[in-house]
């Protein structure tokens, strides 16, 4: 008897956690997995929004992978991901050791560099272009002052590296020219707003490693360098597994960065992915041909995020 009425309590537990996730599965449903499905037909298709569909198969698909807009655009963000990934992890990685300490004020210093995350980015652009303008920005205005020439940082679409070069009186091949001036300008500006983000995230991370770990190897003997590669990195593991994921995810859905300060120029220097779709959909309203590409876009994110959790997974200590 009392095996059944375990059984029959446990049913309508199951039955009641089902009845409470029930609507937000409808609201997945509705508004995620039935449009990646209608998006994945309509990718097949020849449509502007305002005519009737006509069937292409892969041919949006074969004039993704012919178009030279597209690979710059795809290059564009894979150097993006590239700049932005890595230093904003290590800048919020350090700027959590630094608060994680007992300081005067430390609510304060929490609160101004989260700040940038809570700005809207639209605001924080006219600060921006400022910063980068030509001829009064204050960063020009500093390189001036050590014997540098000003950098159009907003409106140059040669590699960062050929202009170093070029300053230096070296000629290089274009292929090792590096990312537009342009594009690591917008790089920048990104890490600036997402490093408050993932440095509210590290700090979580670093307050749950017990403090009991550090005075051990202290008495041990141990300093701060064989403390943090011994006992923050190891347990800090898992949160900067999670944080490279989202970084990486969010690195390949940069957008109002663009839209907002160059729209893609100059010569398409900053042109990324997500702009590239949005162009195509709404500006040329080839809806079928934008889908496609939004849907190479998404297999990439699957693919890399795939391989980051099959290799970073097997260094996570939990």
């Amino acid at each position: 008897m009392k095996s059944n009425n375990r059984t029959i309590n446990y049913r309508g537990e199951i039955r009641s956690a089902f009845l409470f996730i029930f609507p937000t599965y409808i609201i997945i449903l509705i508004f995620v997995i039935i449009p990646v499905i209608i998006a994945f037909y309509i990718s097949f298709n020849k449509w502007n929004l305002l005519g009737h569909m006509k069937f292409v198969g892969l041919l949006n698909y074969k004039k993704l992978f012919h178009s030279k807009q597209f690979w710059k655009a795809l290059t564009n963000t894979f150097w993006y991901s590239f700049i932005t990934v890595p230093v904003g992890i290590f800048l919020s990685l350090i700027i959590a050791l630094l608060l994680n300490t007992k300081i005067r004020g430390l609510a304060i210093y929490r609160a101004i560099y989260f700040l940038p995350v809570m700005t809207s980015f639209v605001a924080a652009a006219f600060i921006w272009q400022w910063i980068f303008q030509f001829q009064n920005g204050i960063l020009n205005y500093i390189l001036n002052f050590i014997g540098i020439k000003p950098i159009a940082w907003l409106n140059e679409p040669k590699g960062i590296f050929t202009l170093i070069f070029e300053r230096l009186g070296i000629n290089i091949p274009s292929w090792l020219g590096g990312p537009s001036v342009t594009l690591v300008s917008i790089s920048i500006m990104s890490i600036w707003k997402n490093t408050g983000y993932f440095m509210i995230i590290f700090l979580a991370g670093l307050q749950a490693i017990p403090n009991t770990l550090y005075e051990a190897a202290e008495i041990d003997g141990a300093g701060p360098v064989k403390r943090f590669f011994n006992i923050t990195l190891p347990i800090l593991s898992p949160t900067t597994y999670f944080v490279t994921i989202m970084a990486v995810i969010m690195s390949f859905q940069v957008f109002e960065q663009v839209a907002v300060t160059t729209r893609g120029g100059p010569l398409n220097s900053s042109l990324v992915l997500v702009y590239f779709i949005y162009q195509r959909a709404f500006k040329f309203l080839e809806v079928g041909y934008a889908t496609s590409a939004a849907y190479i876009l998404f297999a990439i994110v699957l693919i890399l995020t795939y391989f980051q959790v099959k290799i970073l997974g097997k260094r996570v200590h939990y």
